[in-house]
């Protein structure tokens, strides 16, 4: 074996010396409980939220977007003016 792989095995030995007895089955167990009302109003929360920035992003998109379309064509108004007298002058 490696040393790499043997300190990782310490470090799981060491880790796995660290959880309480019974611990993971608790986890897992609690893990496959039906969903508790608490858990539904997180994630309606958390879907909310997601919600309102997605809409601030999508306002603040279109304001900025909108100014850079009439920048754009006004500077391309100006080109095509600037060309039109070009041609008018040779």
């Amino acid at each position: 074996m490696k040393t790499e792989n043997k300190a990782w095995a310490l470090l799981r030995e060491h880790a796995a010396a660290q959880i309480a007895p019974g611990f993971p089955e608790r986890v897992l167990q609690a893990a496959r409980a039906a969903a508790s009302p608490l858990f539904i109003a997180h994630f309606a929360m958390c879907a909310a939220t997601a919600v309102a920035c997605l809409a601030a992003v999508a306002l603040y998109h279109a304001r900025i977007s909108g100014d850079e379309d009439t920048q754009s064509i006004a500077g391309w108004g100006e080109i095509a003016s600037q060309a039109s007298d070009f041609e008018q002058g040779l």
